[in-house]
């Protein structure tokens, strides 16, 4: 018996120290054997790996590079079944190893099967990558110049092996067959054949993964070559799986051997040590046409923990080796998306005085308008240009869930544009109270970003947490990785999120960053909803560039060659008079270059009544007019003045979202003044005026006796008089 001492970090960043007992357990040692000893040409044999799990999970296979990985399996938590082919005939040998721990040896002999005499068949250069796990296939020559009308036996033979080996071959493979709950799994699949075996009317190539091993649905990235004829199509849920379907461009298929790789990236569904067991194993299928691929993945929950301040990131980091996250990749592309933000405030529940979260983002970047949600109940309209707060509903228990109440902290969250700093202030916390703040990075200008990296090439984004007079702090290093996706952004902004019902024009800003290379295809088209109607373009739209409107859309296009790196802005108006007080005006633009397409984030604008309704009465409820009435600013500025009429009401203009004070300034003939100042609120949900109903008393008037004393005109107390009428 010995005892192991395990050291986890979580997600949360908190250290928990684990120690289990090995008694039971297979020796610290790893063996490997194959299946078979000899092997033809792309024929598939099978590699058995054993050891403990934390040796099988730093895995390596010392082989030649001849040998080719294909399906890779956990049998068990102490078991690896690993498949292989290879395209060239000998002698391999194979050894695994970990850390310092290391296999015995085997060995497999692959050769020529006696049948095939012909020549290997190269797959193009172009369209391999160690990345992939693609195996090769051998082709034969062609026969079509038969020295007989009649083929011999040994023709016919290579015939059907020639028509054997054409039919196109699938697989897939996860990058990891065991993680951790959140963290970041690939998928890699490859489709190959010759020509004339991929064809349109076999359909699409789907991919099906089980929807309950993906976390947010938002950070899958589905990737294929640059310019590869396999183009990825729209994913979509489907019953209880995620749908990955790809289709081909056909053109020029039918000449050549094919061979192409795609990938499916994502963030693994979130499971907790106490709360839901995940469904392991996790089941992904490919299919084309009446072929079928398979391979499974294994999630492993995190351990329980609720920490007094965390900062967690849901977009691509950097993987060690090991398999490990390391630092922060920042989409400096597709921000929206990617570059999401959770600040945990006071999650572990206790009482807490004077809380304020403060965050300052790198130079170069801003809040986005509208991140991604978190799978919270409520309101996900975000506030402060890009902000959400949920509050945590269950405190201390396993699975969490949250509420938003973003709304409840319009005033109490800021953003600095000039020093790029987010403030929540929290105030006291009561015990059991917790909050997520949620936002993500937008990336504005690339190089002002690259500017603000430190000696080890990364910029920082700090978040600190101020309670109980002392100070947590959380430190992030970012950089924008180099990506072989196209070098050109596209973000659209609009001039107001809130607009008043006497305001029926918005200005819309679309934002262009080449960062590399050139294009003279450049193509912007932005479809106008349904209540827009097109007013006019303004100046700042640069030489290079065409503009026109026809049928609803607004189109701009490159007349010349435009050369990176460079960045413009186009903007146009619009009128949305059309739209009713309640309503969300929504629109996005799309960029086309060359095949590619990319949609902007939609951005949003709501329609508000910021009108304030004043009705005056008596006691009894009787409408009142007459009485003025005066609304200042938050700085007690004087903004509006007015006065109730017949029906005892007055309604002010519209006002922008904010606070202010109405106060009565004159009260009708024969009433008392209210010398009460009314605070009143609008906010960017106020679908209706702010009424307010203001009482007046009667003013009855009245009459001061006084005794005096005959003579000596002293005042007397204690006499008493009754006051009767003229009759």
């Amino acid at each position: 018996m010995f005892l192991v001492m395990l050291i986890v970090i979580n997600q949360f960043g908190n250290i928990t120290v684990l120690a289990e007992s090995l008694a039971e357990q297979p020796e610290r040692s790893l063996t490997i054997e194959v299946d078979q000893e000899e092997a033809a040409l792309g024929e598939q044999f099978q590699l058995r790996v054993r050891g403990t799990p934390d040796l099988l999970n730093a895995l390596v296979i010392d082989k030649s590079e001849d040998l080719i990985e294909g399906e890779v399996k956990q049998l068990n938590d102490y078991e690896r079944l690993i498949t292989y082919s290879s395209q060239h005939s000998g002698k391999y040998e194979l050894t695994a190893r970990s850390g310092d721990i290391q296999s015995n040896t085997v060995s497999i002999e692959i050769s020529v099967p006696e049948e095939s005499t012909s020549e290997s068949f190269n797959v193009p250069e172009e369209s391999t990558s160690e990345s992939f796990n693609i195996p090769e296939e051998s082709l034969s020559e062609s026969f079509n110049e038969a020295r007989s009308s009649e083929p011999s036996i040994t023709q016919e033979s290579q015939i059907e092996r020639q028509e054997e080996l054409l039919n196109y071959d699938i697989g897939i493979s996860a990058e990891r067959p065991t993680l951790p709950s959140r963290h970041t799994q690939t998928l890699k699949g490859y489709i190959q054949g010759g020509a004339g075996d991929i064809l349109e009317e076999y359909g699409e190539m789907v991919v099906r993964v089980p929807r309950a091993s993906i976390g947010l649905i938002e950070f899958i990235r589905v990737e294929v070559a640059d310019d590869s004829p396999l183009k990825p199509l729209a994913f979509y849920q489907e019953g209880t799986d995620v749908v990955f379907p790809f289709t081909f461009d056909y053109e020029g298929l039918n000449e050549a051997a094919q061979s192409y790789t795609f990938s499916i990236t994502f963030e693994v569904a979130f499971f907790q040590s106490g709360g839901t067991e995940p469904n392991n194993d996790f089941q992904v299928s490919l299919t084309y046409a009446e072929r079928a691929a398979n391979t499974e993945f294994s999630i492993t929950p995190i351990p329980s923990s609720r920490p007094i301040f965390s900062k967690l990131y849901y977009g691509s980091r950097e993987i060690d080796s090991q398999g490990n996250l390391g630092n922060l990749l920042i989409d400096g592309q597709d921000v929206t998306n990617s570059n999401k933000f959770i600040l945990q405030v006071n999650y572990e529940g206790s009482r807490k005085d004077g809380v304020v979260v403060t965050d300052v983002l790198p130079q170069g970047t801003t809040l986005a308008p509208n991140p991604t949600t978190w799978s919270s109940t409520g309101n996900r309209e975000p506030i402060s240009g890009g902000v959400r707060i949920a509050e945590v509903t269950n405190p201390g228990e396993a699975n969490v869930r949250t509420h938003y109440v973003s709304e409840e902290f319009v005033d109490k969250v800021s953003f600095n544009k000039e020093t790029n700093t987010l403030v929540v202030d929290f105030g006291n916390l009561a015990e059991g109270q917790s909050y997520f703040i949620e936002y993500a990075l937008e990336v504005t200008d690339v190089d002002l970003f690259n500017e603000g990296r430190q000696e080890d090439g990364f910029s920082r984004n700090r978040a600190s947490m101020t309670y109980n007079n002392q100070v947590m702090s959380r430190d992030y290093r970012l950089r924008i990785p180099e990506s072989n996706l196209p070098a050109i952004s596209l973000r659209k902004s609009v001039d107001k999120n809130v607009i008043n019902l006497n305001e029926n024009e918005l200005t819309y800003t679309l934002h262009v960053s080449m960062f590399s290379g050139t294009s003279n295809t450049l193509v912007i088209e932005d479809v106008l909803e349904e209540g827009m109607e097109f007013v006019s373009f303004l100046s700042d739209i640069p030489s290079f560039i065409d503009a026109e409107v026809n049928n609803g859309i607004v189109r701009f296009s490159a007349n010349n060659t435009i050369g990176g790196p460079t960045s413009f802005t186009l903007s146009f108006k619009v009128n949305v008079e059309a739209y009713a007080v309640g309503d969300q005006i929504l629109n996005f633009a799309t960029l086309v270059n060359s095949d590619n397409r990319l949609n902007t984030s939609t951005v949003r604008t709501r329609k508000i009544d910021g009108r304030i309704k004043v009705i005056k009465t008596d006691e009894n409820g009787q409408r009142l007019a007459g009485a003025k009435f005066e609304i200042l600013s938050s700085d007690s500025q004087v903004i509006q003045e007015g006065i109730t009429a017949e029906n005892g009401e007055f309604l002010s203009e519209p006002l922008p979202v904010g606070s202010y004070q109405v106060r009565e300034t004159e009260a009708p003939e024969g009433y008392l003044l209210d010398a009460t100042v009314h605070d009143v609120f609008i906010n960017e949900y106020s679908i209706e005026e702010v009424t307010l109903t203001i009482e007046n008393i009667l003013d009855t008037g009245g009459v001061e006796l006084i005794k005096h004393a005959e003579g000596s005109g002293e005042v007397l107390q204690g006499a008493v008089f009754e006051l009767q009428n003229r009759e």
